[in-house]
């Protein structure tokens, strides 16, 4: 199973005609980004010469147009292979020729402080200088230019680290490949397609459906917590809430893939939002810290830069917004939950069992006050929607709730990410 594609083993596979390749392996280097989603098993357990061949002959198409968003696709499909192989197979072995890893050091205090700080014991360390642009600085341990780190961080780290290496790779090949124009990397990259997502780049921020840590960030704070509520949160609420305000991005396999018109309203639009932001905290953020506004286009996907363009997107992830949790454990004097935070979203999670329930009422011409409250749940999500469809008190309501929720016929989701909050504020008449 390859984790590292670059070994200098692999190279024999390479002295190849590309005139005289496969189809089976043409197909294999199209279908290992297009259907990978569909049957991530086969991919992941190709065999060991297919699988270097298509790769590199992947990689030579997509360096035809090395920065486009086609090549960012196919390169996060390669990415989330190598990640899942490594679930199975966790081996470091292969990892530390593209990195130094040594077993972490930590002891006494600083054990336990990182333990609480994420749920799980260092393992590992890792050189800062050589994983510094693939990781948060803001939400890692680092001690002594160490990065403390678990297994499943250190997987994590390991695939953009590889990620930046083929993205390396890419550009380095991109002269010749195109001084060369072959047909078969033609073929190929013209076979990639992928996801655009429907942006409405002419839909404005809705400001006043911001939640209560969002407009508390953009009011400007404290030092204390200025960095945070600035480069981490803003950062990524302002964006994803301007550009791609859907629950659609909390799905791990769910990607999205701008396209220059949308990078450009995070440049022009997004960035000048932070900035102000950060000039109305105490003291101003950039003034006092100018280095902190690489950060914020680290965090926006333009890697660590100061004066990036839109080539540039791709160049490090593209940070989702904290869950509430990370907010208030990073800074909680942002966290002031008002009623909405508070509020409950109701589902039926079993819907057999509801609609039996249903079916039975109906054909005794009867229903029970929790029946009814099941076919509401069609159209209404909230206990007060439902007080006002069924003519029922919302305590009668929630009553009957408990039960349904204790019988699992019924859950419910709460505010659990301030985009969330913000989403579900824009449904609302």
């Amino acid at each position: 199973m390859i984790i590292n594609p670059f070994k200098p083993e692999y190279q024999k596979y390479l002295q190849i005609d590309l005139n005289k390749i496969p189809k089976k392996i043409i197909e294999l280097s199209i279908n290992r980004v297009m259907k990978f989603k569909k049957n991530p098993d086969y991919y992941v357990n190709l065999e060991e010469k297919e699988d270097i061949i298509s790769f590199f002959l992947l990689c030579q198409s997509l360096a035809l147009s090395p920065n486009s968003q086609k090549s960012f696709h196919a390169l996060n499909i390669l990415k989330q292979t190598i990640h899942k192989r490594l679930e199975i197979n966790p081996d470091i072995t292969d990892m530390k020729e593209l990195m130094s890893i040594e077993p972490s050091d930590l002891r006494g205090e600083d054990t336990y402080r990182l333990k609480s700080l994420k749920n799980a014991p260092a393992e590992f360390m890792l050189n800062w200088y050589e994983v510094y642009d693939v990781i948060d600085p803001v939400s890692e341990y680092i001690l002594k230019g160490k990065v403390h780190v678990s297994k499943y961080e250190l997987a994590k780290i390991y695939v953009e680290v590889l990620g930046k290496k083929i993205y390396r790779y890419l550009n380095s090949i991109s002269e010749a490949i195109i001084k060369a124009d072959h047909p078969l990397h033609k073929k190929i990259l013209n076979s990639i397609k992928f996801y655009s997502a429907p942006i409405k780049t002419t839909e404005k921020l809705s400001s006043n459906k911001f939640p209560p840590c969002v407009n508390a960030s953009f009011n400007g704070v404290s030092a204390g917590t200025r960095n945070y509520a600035v480069t981490v949160l803003l950062t990524s609420f302002l964006s994803y809430a301007r550009i791609f305000p859907s629950t659609k991005i909390f799905d791990r396999n769910f990607n999205v893939e701008l396209q220059e018109k949308e990078i450009e309203v995070i440049l022009k639009e997004i960035v000048p939002m932070i900035f102000e932001a950060g000039g109305r905290c105490d003291p101003p953020l950039f003034k006092d810290q100018p280095i902190e506004k690489e950060n914020v286009f680290y965090h926006l996907g333009f890697g660590l830069t100061s004066s990036p363009n839109i080539k540039d997107f791709g160049r490090s992830k593209w940070y989702l917004p904290p869950n509430c949790s990370k907010i208030r454990e990073n800074a909680p004097s942002l966290c002031h939950p008002d009623d909405f935070c508070r509020k409950k979203f109701y589902q039926i999670i079993d819907k057999e069992k509801a609609s039996n329930l249903i079916k039975a009422s109906e054909k005794r011409d009867k229903k029970s006050l929790g029946e009814k409250i099941l076919e509401a749940l069609e159209k209404c999500d909230t206990v007060e929607k439902m007080s006002s469809q069924l003519n029922i008190s919302e305590k009668e309501i929630e009553k009957q709730l408990d039960i349904l929720i204790r019988n699992k016929i019924v859950g419910y989701k709460g505010i659990n990410n301030p985009l969330i909050y913000y989403i579900r504020r824009k449904r609302l008449p």
